[in-house]
């Protein structure tokens, strides 16, 4: 059975950026309330783009920095470990 990490980084890996930053948003070990956050956010902000720029969210801004923390902080430390 494939971790949730294992599957965030295929994700990721695939292109598929907004599921992993589903996944990934819900991790708790080594990450950050508000690294979580961002995580979120980001993801949102690919769910509802609109609603986002309504509020005075700059959304690419925001997915920008999901998945810089995605990067640093899951995927090129798994790559790390498992290299």
């Amino acid at each position: 059975m494939k971790k949730k990490t294992e599957i965030a980084i295929e994700k990721y890996e695939a292109g598929h950026i907004k599921e992993a930053l589903r996944l990934a948003s819900e991790f708790r070990l080594g990450i950050t309330e508000e690294e979580r956050k961002q995580m979120k956010l980001g993801y949102e902000c690919m769910v509802h783009d609109d609603f986002y720029k309504q509020m005075g969210k700059h959304p690419m801004a925001e997915i920008s920095k999901a998945v810089h923390v995605f990067l640093f902080k899951i995927y090129l430390p798994y790559k790390e470990r498992t290299a």
